[in-house]
């Protein structure tokens, strides 16, 4: 076993002297006190001498703490990898709106490493909102780049401490801007922000506001400045920085026009593609409801050419919509987010966008798809469908909203499409014009409607789906395209209708082959995904029973049954949020290898036990750390845990 140094030993033998010393003084001198405490004069300066001799225990302790903290093993890690790991912990703790301050009371060697890394104190929140809290943390940033993001929340004195530090802020997103004080936000825009990389300003209000003064933002220009995002502001688009962007966001609820004339709408669409034409850098691009109206009559204009965007998100007109896409030049990769709204309901133009987007997928390097969700929502008249190139991850989500996600390359919605059979066609057509005959998983979620979908006309090419979650009581039509008939049944109906139409039943096929596009007529005996083996069912009542036919549970007992018999069986069926009982429960069970229930009989409701004094609870501790900090740190010294 090897020796400790001899300095180390030295050390702690003159500490432990020194301990000796103080103890046996106190003892010798604990006589005299007794002696001393006749006059209140004398316990003064008694009290004195004790307190002096306390402070100086404290001190010797302090540093015998520290010097056993020097033998810990952690202690030999390198200041870097514990500024790596508090970085992480702060990263980690803004999510929940707590401080990572506490790792700084931990030992003192800790804390100094953190105060050393300027970094560390740079990131500003809504949280916390203590004043001298702030100040300490902007003290400690030094000159570091601020990243600052608040909202109305914090008071007037607290906001104000922001001012002086606007030229040396990285990013600033101001939320609800109309609820802040109007001499915050001037004092902010004559300011100079020569290192802005990242500005957001955004309203609360539910119709977007016009700007009303004469520039976008701040005094002089951005020459960092990488990412504009604009929500429910009105600004013209001649007061946008160019150059530089690489992301553009300009986010309304409702579909405006920042002009009113005739001349002065089509210098706005031509300002527009200025902007555009001067930012070849974007890399994100999101317009919704703020596309110029001259859009509407407008499809022969210049190409704009963004070699670089890998997202395009526009909304809602449809025309607007379609045309801003015809000028757009893009690469086949470019993830699309488009929100279509017809103008007028009674003459739908939704379709003029489809040949657009089988060119744009189908161009030099075709899209091959492998998901593919559909929303059909009956009360807003509203559906959205997502396509992807890749798998969800994992293979089959617990959500039934459909969202754009960020391996997503197509999020197609069409809102105020009141009859069903108009969203039917659609999705039809959208099936026609994408790549689907490599679709893997397909998600399709239908609550409320009766109306039945002929799926197996919709969905007939994409054999080599092995995934299927279906979602809500309007999915039936397509859990009947999963079931084939009875083979039994099915020989004596081909030999009767061989008889009526001939032997060569050439009537038949040449009706098949009209609707397969000349792909060969599809035997009526075989289902759709004939490599299907996974099978999610959610939102269904398995006493459902619709007009000329059996109950749900008998549909997909005779599902899994005769694919099974047809040697397409299923593999994987799960079953979530459904009525269902126990004894349907069993008889699926014994059918299928992976079978799932989340044991929900559909006679309960779910409640939301969330504890609304937890997040104040845990507001209260912070702020509890955090003044503990400040005072610690005007008092110059910590303690050793």
């Amino acid at each position: 076993m090897s020796k400790p140094p001899k300095c180390l030993v030295s050390s702690n033998t003159q500490a432990s002297a020194t301990l000796s010393d103080v103890l046996k003084r106190l003892e010798s001198e604990l006589n005299e006190f007794q002696s001393a405490l006749q006059t209140p004069k004398a316990r003064a300066a008694t009290l004195a001498t004790v307190d002096q001799d306390i402070n100086a225990a404290k001190r010797l302790m302090f540093s015998m703490f520290t010097r056993r903290n020097t033998l810990v093993p952690i202690y030999i890690l390198h200041s870097e990898i514990f500024s790596r790991i508090f970085h992480f912990v702060a990263l980690f703790n803004r999510s929940s709106s707590r401080d990572w301050v506490h790792v700084t009371h931990v030992c003192r060697h800790w804390r100094q490493i953190a105060l050393d890394d300027s970094t560390l104190w740079t990131y500003f929140s809504s949280y916390p909102r203590n004043k001298d809290w702030i100040a300490e943390r902007l003290s400690r940033a030094r000159n570091a780049p601020l990243v600052i993001k608040v909202d109305r929340w914090l008071g007037k004195d607290t906001l104000s401490l922001f001012i002086p530090h606007i030229s040396n802020t990285r990013k600033l997103h101001l939320h609800n801007l109309s609820s802040f004080r109007p001499e915050f936000v001037q004092e902010v825009r004559v300011q100079k922000a020569p290192v802005l990389e990242s500005l957001e300003l955004g309203v609360s209000n539910n119709f977007p506001m016009n700007s009303e003064h004469g520039h976008l933002f701040f005094k002089g220009p951005l020459p960092k400045l990488r990412i504009l995002r604009v929500s429910q502001i009105v600004f013209p688009w001649s007061l946008f920085p160019r150059g530089q962007l690489t992301q553009l966001q300009v986010i309304l609820s409702r579909e405006v026009s920042t002009v009113t004339s005739k001349d002065s709408q089509n210098d706005d669409l031509n300002q527009l593609i200025d902007l555009l034409i001067n930012c070849p850098a974007l890399e994100v691009l999101a317009l919704e409801n703020c596309l110029p109206a001259m859009l509407c009559g407008s499809s022969g204009r210049q190409a704009i050419h963004l070699p670089r965007l890998s997202r395009l998100s526009l909304g809602r007109s449809s025309s607007r919509v379609t045309n801003w896409l015809k000028m757009l030049k893009l690469s086949s990769s470019t993830t699309l987010c488009l929100t279509c709204t017809p103008e007028n309901t009674t003459t739908h133009n939704d379709y003029h966008i489809l040949p657009i987007l089988s060119e744009h997928f189908n161009d030099l390097d075709p899209v091959e798809f492998r998901r593919l969700e559909v929303c059909l929502d009956d009360g807003d008249g509203v559906m959205t469908m997502v396509a992807s190139t890749y798998l969800p991850i994992p293979p089959v989500n617990h959500t039934d909203v459909i969202q754009a996600h960020s391996d997503t390359d197509l999020c197609l919605s069409f809102h105020r499409v009141a009859e069903l059979n108009n969203r039917v066609d659609i999705l039809r057509r959208v099936c026609d014009v994408l790549s689907l005959s490599n679709l893997e998983f397909l998600f399709m979620h239908f609550p409320t409607s009766n109306e039945f979908i002929n799926c197996g006309e919709l969905f007939r090419r994409c054999t080599e789906v092995t995934k299927v979650k279906v979602s809500g009581r309007g999915t039936i039509g397509l859990l009947q395209a999963l079931t084939p008939p009875n083979l039994a049944n099915t020989t004596a109906r081909e030999k009767l209708g061989k008889r009526e139409r001939g032997d060569n039943g050439r009537g038949a096929q040449a009706q098949a082959s009209k609707d397969d596009d000349n792909d060969g007529p599809i035997p009526v005996h075989v289902p759709i995904f004939p490599k299907l083996t996974f099978l999610r069912l959610e939102m269904l009542d398995f006493t459902d029973t619709r007009p000329g036919s059996s109950d749900l549970y008998d549909l997909i007992l005779s599902a899994v049954q005769r694919r099974k018999m047809n040697k397409t069986p299923l593999t994987t069926l799960c079953i979530y949020n459904c009525v269902i009982n126990e004894e349907q429960v069993n008889a699926l069970e014994k059918l299928v290898p992976d079978f799932r229930w989340d044991h929900d009989k559909g006679d309960h409701e779910d409640y939301n036990e969330y504890d609304d004094n937890e997040e104040s609870e845990s507001s209260s501790w912070g702020d509890d750390i955090r003044h503990l900090d400040v005072e610690w740190a005007r008092d110059g010294w910590e303690h050793e845990w």
